[in-house]
């Protein structure tokens, strides 16, 4: 770990496990820290974590995003979120990049 990231404050939230929030075409959203329980299942997924472009282009890797967007993310109403709903919600590449991105920051 480096110094920087050392010294990087966390969310009470996140030290708490109840998640942190992003926002994605100006609504919020809450992303909870993945259970260890799922930790091998998640890295089994082999998700880019990267561009999600390949991850929404492939059908078994879009079942997977939904997987996880529904078990690791809620609406403003703690609804559990899905892909069909986050392009209802008019989210693009990026808002589901970050998703990703604060999902695996978030975990560890």
């Amino acid at each position: 770990m480096s110094k920087k990231e050392a010294n990087t404050p966390v969310s009470l939230s996140t030290m708490l496990g109840t998640g942190d929030t992003f926002e994605a075409k100006d609504k919020t959203y809450k992303v909870k820290p993945i259970k260890l329980k799922d930790v091998e299942e998640f890295m089994a997924d082999n998700l880019s974590i990267g561009s999600q472009l390949f991850n929404v282009s492939n059908k078994d890797s879009k079942t997977k995003i939904d997987k996880w967007l529904n078990g690791y993310a809620v609406d403003s109403k703690d609804e559990p979120m899905s892909l069909d709903k986050a392009m209802n919600d008019e989210w693009d590449i990026v808002d589901l990049k970050n998703f990703i991105k604060k999902l695996c920051d978030i975990s560890g």
